[in-house]
């Protein structure tokens, strides 16, 4: 069953959420803020994401400018998890996973791919 990574807050997440409720595919929601992901659920995003995984890091986001890991190189896995785990907010959102792959949901649309 595929897991919906979301942030209510985020309008682009909210679609998201809103093409997976309207599939006829089930969907996990997790609200990452709330409950945070463990480096293992952590490392296996970022294993499943296809291409950079600076992508999953939103560096323009104030959070990240502000940080001490604005200087962290976002192509290495390990900074990303460490960037992550430390600072979720950050994350790129909404995340699609099915296990097999990760999307990136903008345009939420891409999630398509998964959902049918």
């Amino acid at each position: 069953m595929p897991t919906l990574y979301h942030n209510p807050r985020c309008s682009k997440s909210r679609q998201g959420l809103e093409l997976c409720n309207g599939s006829e595919t089930e969907v996990i929601v997790v609200n990452y803020l709330k409950q945070n992901l463990t480096e293992k659920e952590l490392e296996g995003i970022i294993s499943r994401l296809d291409g950079c995984p600076s992508r999953l890091v939103r560096n323009g986001d104030d959070a990240f400018k502000k940080s001490q890991y604005c200087e962290f190189d976002l192509t290495d896995c390990t900074n990303v998890l460490i960037i992550l785990h430390n600072l979720p907010q950050v994350m790129q959102r909404p995340l699609l996973d099915d296990g097999n792959q990760v999307i990136i949901g903008r345009p939420p649309q891409d999630f398509e791919e998964i959902l049918g």
